[in-house]
């Protein structure tokens, strides 16, 4: 016989599993993941950012969300901050995030009970990030919040939105529609860098990726000119400040966490700058490197202090040890690659199955050519390099041994899904440049063709009217988040027109109370569908 407390378990029990299933269905027309314009019933206005995306208003946290008419781009493709990508959590609920911020669609919770304002916000993983669909009919949906229960509704035309009690009637519907897949800002990578301790801001951003025994999992993060615990109280820097380290390295935990705190500095006996060249007027910048064993081969260019000309160029090794202390990095030249700047070897080091690890250079400013060598995990120093024809003993600048060619010297290799993937970007040099995008390329060979150049962003990163200097991008295969989606990155640096009179678009001292901004020299992550690339 069943009693009372048994019987009020299994009721327990049953109605939990029903919970579960209903809450894990996929609203339809929504499904799990995927990319969409959220629109009123008329179809005229979409849900978008508010604020002016030349002076950045767009990609900060509490920018307000409102409804505007259809946004295009110069290339008539409708702008990112009118994408939205919807994605079902565990707990049931979905998110909703703008593709051009990277943020999250967010209930404001410090308003009054009239109605809760809508912001986009960084992830907090919170009830107010959280939303219910419901299909009410067609293609017609409410949004609701899981925080308040109340529902998100038409705002009329570029005025804030705000959640209220549900009023069962058009304003608190929304058309949704599945448009293709695209690039986003990925806000978690952009704020990893916005570092508060050791390395605080700084270019470069090659990764590498650790699969020894000690430190299996975890990746290498290589920064070129570097500030180094010089971020203030108010996460400024003061006027003119001077960066100390031309280079350090990060690690980052085997979990992938993009939480800045848990990713240290290495430190050598020589300090935070490991890479030092035997010539103290001169100084290193890594670049692309690779695993082998318990060792770890960075690419380095060794310039001049004062003129920053390339002088050389060679392999830094770090000993691999089981914590953030290692011991002092040596340097080796290799044979081909050292003694000659008319390549230089730092755009990109990948390792597909195989017996051989290639090396990606560049060669010239504008129109570069991209060419590759490659050696042998077990003997690291001992390179050969493509000419066109044959893999040979020394490197050659003619236009066959070229494998690609990068509208200027901008551009990263990498290797993914199988693919040998080119990202190229247009000349960022100097600020308010003429062109903001970033393509790519694949081949199914190290030596190319690389070939389906497709357009895939636009650095959206503005302020006060201007846009920054850009550079160096760089592949991320092994931050794999499970929706194929390559994770990209690249850097950007003040305001400056970099011509011989030093003249600038905006002066590194812009903030408000005539401090610098670090995030005007942070390196920033985007991530883009291996749909778009092709792969």
């Amino acid at each position: 016989m069943i009693n009372n407390k048994h019987l009020q378990v299994a009721i327990f029990i049953l109605l939990s599993h029903i919970c579960i299933l209903k809450c894990n269905a996929e609203t339809p027309g929504i499904g799990r993941y995927g990319t969409f314009i959220i629109s009123d019933i008329s179809g005229k206005h979409n849900l978008e950012i508010s604020g002016d995306n030349l002076m950045g208003a767009k990609l900060v946290d509490n920018a307000g969300v409102e409804e505007g008419k259809v946004s295009l781009n110069k290339i008539s493709q409708l702008n990112r901050w009118q994408k939205w990508l919807i994605s079902k959590q565990a707990n049931g609920f979905y998110t909703i995030m703008n593709l051009y911020s990277g943020k999250y669609l967010t209930a404001k919770a410090d308003n009054d009970k009239s109605g809760l304002s809508i912001v986009q916000f960084h992830k907090t993983i919170e009830d107010a990030q959280y939303w219910r669909i419901k299909q009410v009919s067609g293609n017609k949906y409410q949004i609701i919040n899981k925080k308040d229960l109340r529902l998100l509704g038409d705002s009329r035309l570029n005025k804030l939105l705000t959640l209220n009690n549900n009023v069962n009637d058009d304003s608190q519907l929304w058309e949704i529609t599945s448009i293709v897949a695209d690039s986003y800002r990925d806000d978690d990578v952009v704020r990893f860098f916005q570092r508060t301790e050791g390395a605080d801001a700084f270019d470069e951003g090659s990764s590498i990726p650790l699969y020894s025994n000690m430190n299996r999992g975890k990746v290498l993060w290589v920064t070129g000119d570097t500030f180094y615990n010089q971020v203030d109280s108010k996460g400024e820097f003061s006027c003119n400040l001077i960066f100390p380290y031309h280079n350090s390295v990060l690690l980052q935990p085997a979990d992938h966490s993009w939480d800045p705190d848990e990713t240290k500095n290495l430190i050598s006996k020589d300090g935070a700058q490991i890479f030092n060249p035997s010539n103290p007027k001169n100084l290193f910048w890594p670049g692309a490197g690779i695993e082998i064993g318990d060792k770890i081969y960075v690419h380095n260019i060794e310039v001049i202090a004062g003129t920053l000309n390339t002088v050389n160029q060679y392999l830094g090794v770090i000993t691999e040890s089981p914590d953030t202390n290692i011991s002092p990095v040596k340097i080796v030249a290799v044979p081909g690659m050292s003694g000659q700047t008319g390549i230089v070897y730092t755009i990109g080091m990948v390792r597909p199955a195989g017996q051989y690890i290639y090396a990606y250079g560049l060669g010239g400013m504008m129109a570069a050519n991209i060419y590759v060598a490659r050696f042998k995990p077990e003997t690291p120093t001992k390179w050969t390099f493509w000419n066109g024809k044959t893999w040979a003993t020394k490197p050659s600048t003619a236009a066959a041994a070229a494998v690609a060619k990068g509208p200027v010297n901008n551009n990263g290799v990498g290797y993914v899904n199988g693919k040998y993937v080119l990202i190229t970007m247009d000349f960022g040099f100097t600020c308010d440049g003429p062109g903001k995008n970033m393509y790519s390329s694949i081949s199914d060979s190290p030596i190319g063709p690389f070939v389906h150049k497709k357009l895939i962003y636009s650095v959206p990163d503005y302020k006060q009217g201007h846009s920054p200097v850009f550079y160096n991008p760089t592949v991320h295969a092994e931050f794999d988040n499970g929706h194929n989606e390559l994770l990209i990155a690249y850097c950007i640096n003040f305001y400056n027109k970099n011509d011989k009179d030093n003249n600038t678009c905006l002066t590194p001292c812009s903030n408000p109370d005539g401090s610098m901004d670090p995030n005007d020299y942070r390196i920033k992550g985007i991530r883009v569908p291996y749909s778009l690339i092709g792969l």
